[in-house]
């Protein structure tokens, strides 16, 4: 569901604009594709030529998308995915190549074959045998950001002792041998991240990505927007009528609950139309970009590190990603070659005869030939909008853990504590004094895993697992 239409550009499209698409143009595919509103950015040799607002972002108010609008982004997010892998990468911390059980705190294995390691190149181009299994991904679903940690989800989705854990988690062909698009996948390798890094995914991008290039309007948690009135209300077309399904997250975050703006995104998106740089500031270098954008497995021959291969209606060969979830469809694709590419976000469902795919084609096809002026500039980066994210401690102090029932917390300050269990159901909240505190959990709780959240005043966040075993 994180990606509708995966390569849909592949084929190259019937349309090709030699003039800037109409206003009235967009609104008819965004009709037919049920999409209610829709912000679009076009660049060209680093400058953002064109910028249009379309539609409504709150239908609850008839809030038009503006400039401040945010989108969730769906499986464009994974271009996040790739940048800080390759990151790391850059810095000798990652080999591509070796089993990434040697970064884990656990063995990752296809119950095929047992024997046949899975890599982070495998997992960042869809080949590693790892499957969506959407019986239990779709279950965890919730209205806001996910209780379940992204560490506690990837042990018990790829673990054989996890909650989450099926044969049907994994393809029944050796790793590296076939492609299959994997949300999980790609997770495990942003999961690789945090491991590595010893830091949040979400937060080492807030500081290795999205502050070094102005996307001050950018979070993968909705808990890192302060105002969440600018967020563009996903709707989905049902029994003819828009239906708003709310500001939804799951435990999977990186593979799509990205949240930004057009122009946040356009600046990430020229940063790799200028191999590695934005504003003076360098996110990547530039073989590093030349490399993921290159063909990485004859698997696939169209798929690059995360980005792929795709053809616009000129002929042109773009790199980028597209998305879709629940009221979700998006898409960003450029030509580093020829210093262009355009992005569409919009808060609907999208069709495959209409969708963000179609509209990124006819801006880029537009793009590609016009002569940027002196007055197609970025806005200027003046502050930032979105606050600051607390660094994360990486997990608070729970012993025995297991527990029978009961056992300690031990804090560094006073604050709050909430636990919950995997679907997201509040089991307790108390307050916390500065250290050792004993907890003990309702009689009416059932033995598995759960969640502990603590804040302190400041807002600093730790968090845990609590493993509970029959009394």
């Amino acid at each position: 569901m994180k990606n509708l239409y995966a390569c849909m550009l592949c084929c190259i499209l019937a349309f090709y604009a030699t003039a800037q698409p109409s206003d009235s143009y967009l609104m008819g595919i965004m009709n037919n594709g049920k999409m209610k509103g829709a912000s679009f950015v076009a660049v060209k040799e680093g400058k953002r030529i064109y910028h249009k607002n379309l539609g409504i972002a709150n239908l609850s108010n008839n809030q038009p998308v503006d400039d401040q609008t945010i989108f969730m982004q769906a499986s464009v997010s994974k271009t996040m995915i790739a940048t800080a892998i390759m990151q790391l990468w850059e810095k000798g911390k990652i080999d591509l190549d070796i089993d990434v059980n040697h970064y884990l705190p656990f063995s990752v294995r296809t119950p095929s074959f047992p024997n046949d390691s899975i890599t982070a190149r495998m997992l960042l181009t869809h080949t590693a045998a790892i499957q969506d299994e959407w019986n239990t991904m779709g279950g965890l679903y919730v209205s806001g950001d996910s209780p379940v940690s992204l560490d506690s989800f990837m042990k018990n989705y790829l673990v054989p002792t996890g909650i989450f854990y099926s044969a049907a988690n994994f393809y029944s062909y050796p790793p590296g041998t076939q492609y299959n698009y994997s949300n999980i996948g790609s997770t495990l390798a942003a999961y690789l991240v945090e491991r590595i890094t010893g830091d949040p995914f979400s937060h080492y991008c807030d500081t290795a990505i999205f502050q070094k290039i102005c996307m001050n309007s950018t979070s993968f948690l909705l808990s890192g927007i302060s105002d969440t009135t600018r967020i563009a209300r996903p709707y989905t077309f049902y029994n003819g009528a828009y239906l708003d399904v709310g500001l939804y997250g799951y435990p999977d975050y990186p593979d799509g609950q990205l949240r930004t703006t057009a122009t946040d995104l356009a600046r990430f998106m020229t940063m790799y139309l200028q191999y590695g740089v934005y504003e003076g500031s360098r996110v990547l270098d530039s073989a590093t970009v030349a490399f993921i954008l290159q063909q990485q497995t004859p698997v696939d021959p169209a798929q690059g590190i995360i980005f792929y291969r795709a053809t616009a209606g000129n002929g042109d060969y773009l790199w980028g990603h597209n998305g879709g979830d629940v009221g979700v469809n998006t898409a960003l694709y450029f030509n580093p070659v020829k210093k262009a590419g355009a992005i569409a976000l919009t808060n609907g469902d999208g069709a495959s005869s209409a969708n963000a795919d179609i509209m990124v084609n006819a801006l880029y096809t537009w793009a590609v030939n016009a002569t940027p002026s002196a007055t197609d500039t970025f806005p200027p980066c003046l502050s930032t909008t979105l606050p600051a994210l607390p660094v994360l401690s990486r997990e608070i102090e729970v012993f025995p853990n297991p527990t029978r029932g009961s056992f300690f917390v031990n804090v560094p300050s006073s604050g709050v504590i909430h636990i919950y269990d995997l679907q997201g159901k509040t089991i307790m909240n108390t307050s916390l004094p500065v250290g050792r505190t004993e907890i003990s959990l309702p009689q009416s709780c059932s033995p598995g895993l759960y969640m502990i959240n603590f804040t302190d005043k400041s807002g600093v966040r730790m968090s845990s697992r609590l493993q509970y075993m029959q009394r």
